[in-house]
């Protein structure tokens, strides 16, 4: 998925949320500092990050150093709760699979070659608000375990647009990858 990609881009009742134009690049930047630049402890720490709770030292620490910079959360109120839940979510999925980041290995695809069961795949699909925020959790537990690369940024977009316009354009996106790759292997 790149930027251009309008299909995906958010609506503008969510570009205060996320300015589609870097998601990708703020992503890479989180991916990397999970890898080489944050400790272990502050990445298992992600890893337990519940999106109810996003009180952990290491999600503010990514906030500010990479969230905010990049105009990733609003300024206040509810908006920025339900920001901040979305990417506890989102970040908890990449502490997961930290070191598996590969920037255009789509989502989809990488659930079809890891083998994850057109059952969960569905049930991932179909989920909205909580329930989405488990199965990504079960997603990412899947592909770390299988040590299956992925774009994270496809993550992101996923949990990011639940119950925005653009939601089933990122879902029909990721299904199509998933059954192509399934129909090729």
């Amino acid at each position: 998925m790149n930027a251009t990609d309008k299909s995906l881009q958010p609506d503008t009742a969510v570009s205060n949320i996320v300015p589609a134009h870097n998601l990708e690049s703020v992503v890479n930047q989180i991916a990397y500092a999970m890898r080489h630049t944050l400790g272990r402890g502050d990445v298992a720490e992600l890893r337990r990050l519940h999106p109810k709770d996003p009180s952990a030292p290491a999600f503010w620490k990514i906030a500010a150093s990479y969230l905010a910079p990049a105009r990733m959360l609003p300024r206040g109120g509810q908006l920025l709760d339900e920001a901040e839940r979305r990417w506890a979510s989102i970040l908890s999925a990449m502490a997961q699979t930290a070191g598996l980041h590969r920037p255009g290995r789509r989502l989809g695809n990488a659930l079809a070659a890891a083998g994850f069961s057109e059952l969960r795949f569905v049930r991932l699909l179909r989920a909205r608000d909580k329930p989405l925020f488990q199965n990504v959790r079960t997603a990412a537990g899947y592909l770390a375990a299988k040590a299956e690369p992925l774009d994270c940024a496809d993550i992101a977009y996923l949990v990011l647009s639940d119950g925005r316009p653009h939601s089933e354009a990122v879902r029909r996106r990721i299904a199509r990858d998933y059954y192509g790759s399934m129909k090729t292997e």
